[in-house]
C-alpha cells in the first residue's frame, strides 16, 4: 500500500488541475520473500511504538520512505554486497531506528552463480568466493539431501522461501561476509566466522552462533538458540528449545519462546508464548 500526500486543485471550473506532491509513504505490506534480483526491500523488527513490524515493500524509489508507526524512514543500503545494483536488502529495526542492513549480491553480481538443480544436487565449490548460491524453482516443496558446508568468504545462499527450499542435513558457515536467507534447514546451523548474517530460516535442530558481528533476525529455532560470539543481532525470532549468550549480544529484541504442541512443524499464533533474553 502507499500514501501519497497529493493535492489536486481546480482551477474555476476548468477540468485543469494542478498535482502538487510530497514524498510517497510506503506501508509495508505482507511477506519477505523477493527474488534474489529483486529490488525489494524487507523489514522486520519493531516500529515506532515498539509493535512488532515484518514485510516488505517495492523498490524505493528518491525520497520514499517507510511507515513504521509514527515514522517514515529512507533507509540507504550501505554495507558488505550493498555497493552492487539489483538486489534486494533487508532492514533490521528497533522502534523504529535502523540497527543493521543486510545486502545480497545480484545475479550479475561480480563471481559465480551455482543453481541448485531439481536433481537435489547440493554440491557446492569450496573456497569459492563471491559465490551467489540460488535454488531453481524445481526443487521447490522437495527436500534436498545432504549436508552443506560454505568455507568461501562473500558468499550468499539464497532461497525461494521457508516452504519452498528445504535443505535436509546440517549447514556450517565457515566463511567470513556469509548471507543465507529464505530456506528451511532440517538439522542444525552452525555460523562459524564473522560478519554473518541469517535472516528468514527456519531450522528444525540447534542453532550455534561462534563468529563476531552477526545477524539472526525473523528466523524460527525449533531446538536451541546458543551465541557464543560478540555483537550480534538477534530481533524477532521464534525459538521453542533454551537461548544462552556466553557472549556479548548487542541487540536482542522482539524474541518469543514457542511450543510446537501439535509436533507438526508450524509455529501457530497460539503456540507462541512470552518474549524471551538472551541468556546470560
Amino acid at each position: 500500500m502507499i500514501r501519497s500526500s497529493c493535492l489536486l486543485a481546480g482551477l474555476f471550473t476548468s477540468i485543469l488541475l494542478v498535482t502538487a506532491c510530497g514524498p510517497r509513504q510506503l506501508a509495508v505490506s505482507e511477506g519477505v520473500q523477493a527474488a534474489h534480483n529483486e529490488d525489494r526491500v524487507s523489514i522486520v523488527g519493531t516500529d515506532s511504538n515498539g509493535e512488532p513490524i515484518r514485510g516488505s515493500t517495492a523498490t524505493l524509489a528518491t525520497d520514499d520512505c517507510i511507515l513504521l508507526g509514527d515514522d517514515c524512514i529512507t533507509p540507504e543500503a550501505a554495507g558488505e554486497f550493498c555497493e552492487r545494483e539489483g538486489g534486494p536488502f533487508d532492514v533490521i529495526v528497533v522502534d523504529g531506528k535502523v540497527v543493521e542492513i543486510v545486502c545480497y549480491p545480484p545475479a550479475d553480481g561480480d563471481g559465480a552463480d551455482v543453481v541448485i538443480g531439481g536433481d537435489g544436487d547440493i554440491d557446492v565449490p569450496q573456497n569459492a568466493n563471491n559465490t551467489t548460491i540460488i535454488f531453481d524453482d524445481a526443487t521447490n516443496g522437495e527436500a534436498i539431501e545432504g549436508d552443506l558446508v560454505i568455507d568461501g568468504n562473500n558468499v550468499a545462499v539464497y532461497g525461494n522461501g521457508v516452504d519452498e527450499t528445504v535443505l535436509r542435513g546440517n549447514v556450517v558457515i565457515d566463511g567470513n561476509n556469509v548471507r543465507l536467507r529464505g530456506l528451511t534447514i532440517d538439522g542444525d546451523l552452525r555460523l562459524a566466522k564473522n560478519n554473518l548474517a541469517a535472516l528468514f530460516v527456519n531450522v528444525t535442530g540447534n542453532v550455534i552462533i561462534d563468529g563476531n558481528d552477526s545477524v539472526f533476525s525473523g528466523s524460527a529455532v525449533f531446538g536451541d538458540l546458543t551465541l557464543n560470539g560478540n555483537n550480534t543481532i538477534v530481533v524477532q525470532n521464534a525459538v521453542q528449545g533454551t537461548v544462552s549468550s556466553p557472549g556479548n549480544t548487542e541487540v536482542c529484541v522482539d524474541n518469543r519462546a514457542f511450543a510446537d504442541a501439535d509436533d507438526n512443524g508450524i509455529i501457530a499464533s497460539t503456540e507462541l508464548g512470552d518474549g524471551i533474553g538472551c541468556g546470560g
